[in-house]
């Protein structure tokens, strides 16, 4: 197997905002003044949206996206993550699904946090068949596009019994989003069930969906993804996804954690984990305890309502460089991909984009992993910049010698 960052395209304003870190959202101090006559404090959920920041960086070309025409037909899939729905950056939801559908995936994966549930907002349950209204409402458009919709849940679906049963409620028919593809037979109990945890296979691949809300991992859940992992052995490629990345990168990761779930999918022969939850785009390969790579993609938020800044050992490990006093750092992701990160008003560094999906191009055994973001008129952009800022500082001060 073969795998590759794409490097893809454009030139645009990118909008940006900014929150804190691992811990739950809390919507129960937000006043039912927020927004616009009509709206309550569920509709507009946290103020967290920062003034806009911008990179004039140009991007790397769509026609990256092409493959080799005498290779294998390939196809490709998306995942989202951390809609938070609803919360005012809401129509981004629903113009990054248009350009999915015009994209022709075959099926887009939601790695959990569809809604801005927690223990504090107890108050709130008679609101949960709304919050999850908006959810299917936004994803209705992929299943008339005949695109199945593969969705696990976050730790804000899941912290209260009420939020459970609200997004049980509203995948109880999950065969039905996963049209026209179909699950594989699930024998789990708990949350090693339908629609927490299972599993499916698209021409050859496997793809394995947990119940992973925090930094440990349900016993029911490691039984069952182990041994599903296990008959996945004559799999091509093995896709595991999950809320929490194995390895974060927005703060240390958690050792117990890594040295509890790493194993499952190293025995497992997972080539990759994708995960949501820590709202940053993230593409890098971790060494296990073992010292066997796992390569883990973070997809990032895909509603850009709020994002947190990489670690400093992130940083490190995407050799970001400052150009300027006060500019942009100039990254290239570990995996490969020129991207910046911008102060945003909270003068936390923040990744120029903040609305995020990752598109999966798999072409026989090889796997082409893109992240991208869809601009203010909807129109798909990848994520990768074209150049370092210090070669395009050196071009503009090249250009400015020769005037």
């Amino acid at each position: 197997m073969r795998v590759a960052a794409v490097l893809v395209l454009g030139a645009l304003a990118i909008v940006s905002s900014a929150g804190c870190g691992y811990e739950q959202i809390d919507t129960a101090d937000s006043t039912d003044t927020l927004g616009g006559a009509g709206e309550t404090a569920d509709d507009q959920a946290l103020w967290v949206i920062e003034p806009t920041v911008t990179t004039l960086s140009a991007r790397e070309p769509m026609s990256s996206l092409l493959v080799d025409p005498s290779a294998p037909p390939p196809w490709s899939f998306a995942v989202l993550s951390d809609l938070h729905l609803p919360n005012p950056r809401a129509a981004m939801v629903d113009q990054t699904i248009q350009a999915l559908i015009a994209m022709h995936v075959r099926l887009v994966i939601v790695t959990g946090d569809h809604t801005n549930g927690s223990e504090k907002v107890d108050h709130r349950r008679g609101r949960v068949k709304g919050w999850w209204t908006a959810v299917t409402d936004a994803f209705e458009p992929l299943h008339d596009a005949g695109i199945a919709v593969l969705p696990i849940a976050g730790n804000h679906d899941t912290y209260l019994s009420w939020q459970r049963e609200g997004y049980e409620q509203a995948f109880a028919d999950l065969e039905r989003w996963a049209a026209p593809f179909r699950l594989n037979p699930g024998t789990g109990a708990g949350v090693a069930r339908v629609p927490y945890s299972y599993s499916l296979d698209i021409d050859g691949v496997h793809f394995a969906l947990a119940h992973v809300v925090d930094q440990t991992i349900d016993r029911e859940v490691a039984g069952w993804l182990t041994d599903d992992l296990a008959a996945a052995a004559n799999a091509r490629l093995r896709f595991v996804f999950g809320h929490v990345p194995l390895f974060s990168v927005i703060r240390r990761p958690a050792r117990q954690f890594v040295d509890r779930f790493g194993p499952i999918l190293e025995h497992g022969h997972a080539d990759f984990y994708v995960a949501g939850h820590e709202h940053v785009t993230w593409d890098e390969t971790f060494t296990l305890r073992s010292g066997d790579p796992l390569r883990q993609v973070t997809v990032g938020c895909a509603s850009g309502f709020y994002v947190f800044p990489p670690s400093r050992a992130a940083q490190r490990h995407a050799a970001c460089e400052r150009h300027g006093a006060s500019g942009p750092l100039s990254c290239t992701m570990p995996n490969g991909g020129r991207f910046e990160l911008v102060r945003d008003r909270s003068r936390h560094m923040v990744e120029h984009d903040v609305n995020t999906f990752t598109v999966f191009t798999v072409t026989g055994d090889d796997v082409q992993v893109t992240p991208m973001t869809v601009d203010a008129d909807g129109q798909p952009h990848p994520f990768y910049l074209s150049a370092s800022r210090a070669t395009q500082d050196r071009e503009l001060a090249g250009a400015g010698s020769a005037g």
